[in-house]
Order: C-alpha cells, then structure tokens, then sequence
C-alpha cells in the first residue's frame, strides 16, 4: 500500500493512480490526524474552491499575486540596484558578478525538484483540506534541501576559481568574480533552505509570509551593498566581494524569518522541533515524481543560460556588461508574470486537489488574459524608454548603445512570453512537469542556443542575434504550451 492510499489521498495527490473520489471522512481518520485537520476556513484554498464566477476567480489570483508580485519586485529590483551599486566600480566588476550569476542559478536549479514538487504537493493537499499531509511533505523536504545544500556548499566553495574561468572570463573579472562565487557559496543552506519554505507556504496560499521575509532581507541587502562596497561607516571597502556578503547575510535573515513563520502553529503549514524528522521515502519519492522534471528543466535552462552567457562573453566585457544589465532589466519586466504565474500554479493545484478541473482551467484562462495585457504594457516601455534605463546601470556609451538595441528586441516577445509563463505555471501546478521540460529543451537548447549561435556568431550580428534568439526562443515555447494544454492531457497529470 502507498501513502497516498494509506493517507486516503489516491485520488488527489498520487502521481500514476487511479483517481477516487474523495470527501472528508476519507481524510485524517486518526484522532492524531484529525487534531491537525482544518476547516475551510482556516486556510486560503476555501474562497477561492468556492468561486462561481470569473470575477471570483480573478479576485482570487489578484490575492495571491499580488503579494508575489510585491515580492519579486523588490528582489529584482535589489538585483538591479545591487548592479547599480556595483556598476560605479566599472564595467568589470559588472562582468565579473554576472560571471558568478549563471553557474549560482546552475547550481541552485538543482533544488528546483524539491521546491517544484513541494509546491504542487502541498497545494493539492490543501485543495483537499489535509493539513497533515502537507506538514509532512515541508519536513521531508526541508530535511533534504539542507544535506544537499551543506554537501553544494563544501564542493562549490574550492572549485568557484574553475568555474569562473570556465565562464571564459577576461584576466580582469577572474579574482573579483571568484570571491564573490566564494561568498555566495558559503550561504547556499541559508538560500535553499527558503526557497523550499516559501515553496510549502505558497503551495498552501500564503504568499506573504515569503513577501515579508524578502522585504526585510532586500533592505539589508541594499544596506549592506552600501557600507561594504564603498567602505561606508568605518567598515573596509570590499568592492566586489562586499556586494557578496550582503547578500548572503540577506538570504540568511531571509531564511530566518521564513523558518520562524512555519514554526508558529497559526500557520497552515507547520513543523516543530517535536516532531519527527526520519525520511520517509514514499514522500520522497512523491515529490520527486514531480520535481525531477522540473528540476531537469531548470537544469536544461540554466546551462543553456550558461552557454549563451560564455557565447557573449566571448565578444568581450563592453558586449557583455551591456547583455548583463539587459538581462536585470528584463527580470524586472518579469516580475508581473512571474507573480501571476505563481499564483496560477497553486490555484490549479489546489482546484484539481478538491477534484474541480473545470476551475483550475479557468484559473488559467483569467491569468493568461490579465498577463498578456500587463506584459504587452511592459513591452512598450521596453520599447520606447529603454535607453533610459540603462543610463541608471552605466555611463558607458557602447554599453548603452548595445543594451537599448537588446531591449528593443525583447519588447517584441513580451506578449508570447506571459502566454508561456502562466500556461507552463499551471502545468507545474497539476504535476505535468515532464512536458514543460520537453518544452524548455527545445527552447533553449534548439532555438536560443543554435539560432544564436548562428545569428551572432556565424553571421557577426554579436549580442542583437542573441536577443533575436531568445525572442524565437520564446515564441516556440509559447506555441508547444498552448498545444499541451489545449489537449487537456495536463488534467490526469497526476491522476
């Protein structure tokens, strides 16, 4: 017997199994079960189980993104004022953080199958009213998140100079971009163990918990990039490596504030030193049923962000400090979609917990809409004001010129890129993983890596080729989820 049928759960949560139909007597049986079993009303799944109407609907992914939305903001936001606070020091000390940036995300997407498959988990179990559950699957995953990241932390640390130089850095962005690689190591427990805390939180609806702690851990960030770039207030100016330790320290305030949210019993998700800790491998293997897709896809993406970055970086430090601050620009712009994204991946999962495909469908359907409105808007400020906004990063008048040509391009692909980003958010949300995967391979690996190649490469168009490619990209991807999800195979994904 698995633990989905022991808990009663076949139907909603096990992935490959039949689908039962499920109702309150099925769940929790035990008095010890149901001590931790909720009414509707104590968590954020009820109101929105309820909606009859597209407004409801609406009104219910407004309130969960727009906390995220607050969220991401400001982290992008920080990122870009942390390469505006770095950028005074030259266009290397652009590069050489940018260096570091992409094998970091590399190396964090390693975590992407606990966080995704945490997510989905949890969001199905509280569409199903399984407190339970749902604690059990943030221990397990919390428990691994933090060996993984120790075990991150002691190979990343000696191998970051290889690293960097394999990122073809020039002479000048190789000791600089080492030590900030260094730092941001040293603090990976600190930033996995969030990501996967935030992940079981949003699962269950609360998105202001992980936009609190982001808020607090951005203003240190920001405070720290001050005193300990420039050397402000008596401490030493650590330049480079000083924008590293404020970062580090900010994750782990993070990591604290989140880890203290989930240890009070008013939360819907909630773990105690009291309770037990050994693995239990048919969670495990649960979530990562879901996760390893997801992680294989952020791994798929990130190296491919990997090899589009040594691609640019062979054109020299002017060409990719420009490509560098049109990548920070461009995360900003995405800060709408990705808020709407992940408001549609918990929706749809909590819908198809309490057996209502029909609502996760029109979950999507609303997010899309709202989505592709806002991200056209970002598009055309893209378009029309872009320049300025790399004036705020750099006086450099190549890296201007470059940079405003990138965004020009990229405000083409506004539109298809919030098409893609809710229809690959609601994939996630009912465990369809292994396609959204198949979808970011052909992406980045046969269109932005290949055309790239070609276009800035082989035909010498440099970093406006590369954008060209990652409009395509974004195109393709685009096209491939519309067609996965109008199939509806995404329905029985973890049926």
């Amino acid at each position: 017997m698995s633990l989905f049928e022991a808990k009663g759960l076949r139907g909603s949560l096990a992935p490959d199994r039949e689908y039962d139909d499920i109702d309150g007597s099925d769940i929790n049986e035990t008095d010890e079960n149901e001590e931790r079993k909720l009414n509707d009303s104590d968590f954020a799944a009820s109101s929105f189980l309820q909606a009859q109407t597209s407004a409801e609907i609406r009104r219910a992914i407004l309130k969960l993104a727009l906390p995220a939305l607050v969220e991401f903001g400001l982290m992008m936001l920080v990122q870009m004022i942390d390469m505006i606070q770095v950028g005074v020091l030259g266009p290397w000390a652009i590069a050489a953080t940018g260096l570091a940036a992409q094998p970091t995300m590399l190396i964090f997407s390693v975590f992407s199958a606990l966080v995704v498959g945490t997510t989905a988990l949890v969001a199905r179990a509280a569409g199903a009213g399984d407190r339970d559950y749902a604690c059990r699957v943030t221990r397990q995953s919390f428990v691994i998140v933090l060996i993984m990241g120790a075990v991150i932390t002691a190979v990343g640390i000696p191998a970051s100079g290889s690293i960097i130089r394999l990122m073809g850095a020039d002479v000048d962005t190789i000791a600089p971009g080492t030590i900030y690689l260094q730092i941001i190591m040293a603090g990976t427990i600190f930033t996995v163990g969030n990501m996967v805390l935030a992940a079981s939180l949003r699962g269950a609806g609360d998105m202001v918990t992980p936009m609190i702690s982001n808020m607090v851990a951005n203003i240190v960030n920001l405070f720290g990039n001050w005193v300990l770039i420039n050397g402000k207030l008596g401490f030493p100016r650590w330049e480079v490596a000083g924008a590293a330790v404020a970062t580090s320290l900010s994750r782990m305030i993070a990591f604290i504030i989140t880890l203290h949210a989930v240890y009070r019993r008013d939360k819907f998700i909630h773990i105690s030193v009291h309770d037990s800790y050994r693995i239990e491998p048919n969670i495990i293997r649960d979530v990562l049923d879901i996760g390893i897709p997801a992680a294989v896809e952020q791994l798929i993406m990130r190296g491919g962000a990997l090899l589009f970055a040594r691609l640019i970086a062979g054109f020299g430090t002017i060409m990719f400090a420009a490509h560098q601050i049109a990548i920070n620009i461009e995360g900003l712009g995405l800060v709408p979609v990705m808020a709407f994204q992940m408001a549609t991946t918990t929706l749809v999962g909590q819908g198809l917990g309490a057996n209502k495909s029909e609502l996760s469908e029109e979950v999507t359907h609303q997010s899309t809409i709202i989505s592709v409105c806002v991200m056209s808007l970002v598009g055309l400020i893209f378009f029309s004001f872009g320049k300025y906004a790399i004036e705020i990063f750099t006086r450099d008048a190549q890296v201007m010129s470059m940079g405003a040509s990138a965004l020009k391009i990229l405000a083409i692909s506004q539109p298809f890129t919030a098409v893609y980003f809710i229809l690959a958010g609601a994939l996630r949300g009912a465990g369809d993983t292994k396609y959204t995967m198949y979808i970011s391979a052909i992406g980045v690996w046969g269109i932005r890596l290949v055309l790239g190649y070609l276009l800035a490469d082989v035909l010498e168009m440099a970093l406006i080729g590369a954008w060209i490619a990652v409009a395509a990209d974004m195109l393709v991807r685009m096209l491939l989820a519309i067609k996965r999800f109008s199939g509806g195979q995404w329905k029985q994904a973890m049926a």
